[in-house]
């Protein structure tokens, strides 16, 4: 009960909600879709941000949708739900792109999960049945993305697979504007092989 009135409390908190529509920069000549997926025992989420470029060299990020589904009553182990989260942000990504109608340069995808990034990145066919069935959905839907992995404190879909509350994502920037690409992209890319190594050796797949 207590937890019930302190969401219902909050509720009307949404009405200061204030999201920009507008999600190019004048004088636009790069756009790129940043899709970022998490899960946790609760629910797993996907969700999609337009970063453009213009002409001066500035660069600004949007947020452009999100879907979360709550997790199912059959217990599944994180890497799973992981996996269907990624699985939920191919979908999503792949129904955006030829809404927009726009010239998308570049697709990322980022997750948080070293095992589900290993498990995307390795042929169907070697894997067990509920895993391979879902690889290989998300490699066809993302067959010209670019799978790469972010910290978790850096990834937003964290934010609705953990089902924080309104004030959390009033506060939370990084759930409006996304977090700081660039960054996440180069430390991510140095090390993700010795990630990618480490939890392969672990008898997990």
């Amino acid at each position: 009960m207590e937890e019930w009135k302190n969401f219902y409390q909050k509720l009307s908190k949404i009405n200061n909600f204030k999201i920009p529509r507008c999600i190019l920069l004048p004088a636009t000549i790069r756009i790129e879709i940043h899709g970022f997926s998490d899960a946790s025992e609760r629910a797993y989420a996907a969700v999609v941000y337009i970063k453009c470029f213009n002409e001066s060299g500035q660069s600004q990020t949007r947020l452009l949708c999100r879907k979360s589904r709550a997790a199912p009553l059959k217990t599944l182990t994180i890497p799973r739900l992981e996996l269907s989260a990624a699985l939920l942000l191919s979908r999503l990504v792949k129904k955006v792109g030829p809404i927009l109608q726009l010239p998308i340069h570049k697709i990322c995808m980022w997750t948080d999960s070293t095992i589900a990034l290993a498990w995307i990145k390795t042929e169907p066919h070697k894997l067990k049945t509920f895993v391979s069935n879902r690889v290989a959905k998300i490699q066809t839907l993302s067959e010209d993305c670019h799978w790469k992995h972010v910290s978790s404190k850096n990834n937003p879909a964290d934010l609705i697979s953990r089902v924080c509350n309104v004030d959390e994502l009033l506060e939370n920037e990084m759930w409006f504007s996304g977090p700081d690409l660039q960054t996440d992209e180069y430390e991510n890319n140095r090390l993700f092989p010795l990630i990618l190594l480490t939890e392969m050796n672990k008898n997990v797949l």
